[in-house]
């Protein structure tokens, strides 16, 4: 049985390599997946430390409201300011042409006399404060009018943004009130005990935020910080999954070329020639993911990409999941290739199968960045479960016992895939 299996692997070898065209479909595509994809997503991935925001910056106020929010904005946030506030051929309307066309994604306006607002507003506040504890409502004040910075958003600009830029905003403005309204009860102060002060600032906060990955690597070196740590073990997975086009369609060439009439007169039956074609392909699976990890080691830093971190991986835990992947695609392909009756069903179907279950399984975005209902039907495709499979071994240094949630499907959709095609093989040997 051994000799007839190496012989089945033996032929699907010399007819992969008679087809340089579907080799060149199952090695160079993947790579340029691996490559166009990481560019591509790599701005969603990057940290927003850097100056992804542009910003047109008008100040109306000349006084410490407007230089606050400008430094405020620059030191704390992913923002590239560009200041208008001299130049008098800005309009109105060219201010908002800008931000609307996408010249800039978002347009700050700082109204005049808002420093006079916010000094008055803290003067109010502070003598309300001490009338109430003098009992002397003489000195408290009315509220002065409120004042508010505009801000323009670019209608392309996602939520993701708009959010971002409130949140800064809002945190700027919180800190000037802070430091106006510690400057006048400084004051106040000095005022009723004839005393001289230190003036009281703003402080560190006293309880702060520390943050750690929840694994071993504490020190999140591998995290998925970057689209490399995504896109190389996805693209890897769905590389592996797409060689049912060209599987199926060697499965179809077979029957029609009658080659498959001659394979039946031999010794042996559907399950040797499944396990001979599973075997050629899972060698075709295993050098796929060899090379694309070497590509995200050594050709996407020359992209100006992060490489692909296996420091500290486990590489025997990497192997298995890759074989086990590498089954699982293969018997798919096994599988569309017994039901097809021409190639052309066996390439549509087998492709739109694969980029619909990548789609829904977090090949193209992770799972848990889409709604509820999606993750339910993503958690049932395969490749999600080769995918967190992955995750496991290269981001959350995980042992063997937690591969077994993802392992043990992916070998039920295996060997599921392999009965199935059997018994249809073994239908049509009968015809």
């Amino acid at each position: 049985m051994l000799t007839r299996i190496g012989a089945h692997i033996r032929k699907e070898l010399l007819m992969l390599r008679r087809d340089r065209g579907g080799l060149a479909l199952i090695y160079l595509m993947p790579v340029c997946l691996v490559c166009i994809m990481a560019v591509v997503q790599d701005a969603p991935f990057r940290d927003f430390s850097e100056k992804q925001v542009h910003v047109l910056f008008r100040d109306h106020d000349g006084g410490a409201v407007g230089r606050g929010i400008r430094q405020g904005l620059e030191g704390a946030g992913p923002f590239a300011i560009t200041d208008v506030t001299g130049d008098a051929a800005m309009t109105e309307g060219e201010f908002l042409e800008r931000v609307r066309t996408g010249e800039y994604q978002v347009g700050i306006t700082v109204p005049a006399k808002a420093t006079m607002v916010l000094n008055s507003g803290s003067s109010a506040a502070v003598e309300r404060l001490f009338s109430g504890l003098s009992g002397d409502g003489a000195l408290a004040r009315e509220a002065p009018d409120s004042a508010f910075v505009e801000v323009l958003i670019d209608p392309a600009v996602k939520q993701a943004f708009r959010e971002l830029v409130h949140s800064h905003l809002e945190r700027v403005l919180a800190v000037l009130g802070s430091e106006r309204l510690l400057i006048d009860m400084t004051t106040r102060l000095q005022q009723l005990t004839d005393k001289e002060m230190e003036p009281l600032r703003v402080q560190e906060q006293f309880i702060g935020v520390r943050q750690r990955m929840a694994g071993t690597e504490l020190s999140g070196s591998r995290v998925a910080a970057d689209s490399t740590q995504h896109n190389v073990p996805a693209w890897t997975i769905f590389a592996m999954f797409f060689t049912v086009v060209l599987l199926a369609g060697n499965m179809v060439k077979e029957r029609d070329s009658g080659c498959m009439v001659r394979l039946l007169t031999m010794p042996g039956g559907a399950s040797e020639r499944i396990a001979g074609r599973m075997a050629a392909f899972l060698l075709v699976c295993a050098s796929q993911a060899a090379l694309l990890f070497l590509v995200g080691i050594q050709v996407l830093p020359l992209l100006g990409l992060a490489p692909l971190n296996l420091i500290g991986v486990d590489l025997i835990m990497l192997l298995a999941v890759t074989l086990v992947v590498g089954a699982a695609a293969t018997s798919y392909g096994v599988l569309v290739g017994s039901f097809s009756t021409t190639q052309q069903r066996a390439a549509v179907f087998g492709s739109t199968s694969v980029v619909i279950l990548s789609a829904i399984g977090g090949i193209w975005v992770p799972l848990y960045i889409m709604p509820d209902a999606m993750r339910a039907f993503g958690r049932l495709s395969p490749l999600n479960w080769s995918m967190e499979a992955y995750n496991v071994v290269l981001l959350r240094d995980g042992r063997f016992g937690e591969l077994a949630p993802f392992l043990l499907p992916l070998l039920i959709f295996t060997a599921s895939c392999i009965l199935v095609a059997i018994l249809a093989e073994r239908s049509i040997a009968r015809r």
